[in-house]
């Protein structure tokens, strides 16, 4: 039986989980040296300041050109025929740009989702 890179990985990650670190560098050879001190930090993320501005003003400025045209949006959004495209599409651009204003709102104000 031969045992694979894959079997050989595997393997270690299961000594390291049961807290048996040396016997899982000791499967996985010399490539695995011991870290002494913490873990490097991650990259700072840089906020998406600009983003949030540009897609709320787009946001903003799509919902006054549909208000204040409700009268013609509506004569063409009733056309029929293929036309029923116009208001599935104007769905989901709106659904795009405020999704997108949105999560980069939350992103400039550091709420992230827990991972």
């Amino acid at each position: 039986m031969t045992i694979t890179t894959f079997d050989k990985n595997m393997s270690a990650v299961a000594f390291a989980e049961a807290g048996e670190h040396d016997t899982a560098r000791r499967i996985l050879g010399e490539k695995a040296t011991r870290r002494h001190g913490k873990s490097p930090a991650p990259a700072a993320k840089s906020k998406p300041h600009l983003k949030t501005v540009i897609f709320g003003t787009m946001s903003l400025s799509a919902y006054y050109l549909l208000f204040t045209n409700e009268k013609l949006v509506t004569e063409i959004f009733t056309m029929g025929g293929w036309r029923w495209m116009y208001p599935v599409g104007a769905a989901f651009f709106f659904s795009f740009i405020h999704g997108a204003f949105a999560s980069n709102l939350l992103g400039a104000l550091g709420i992230e989702a827990k991972k």
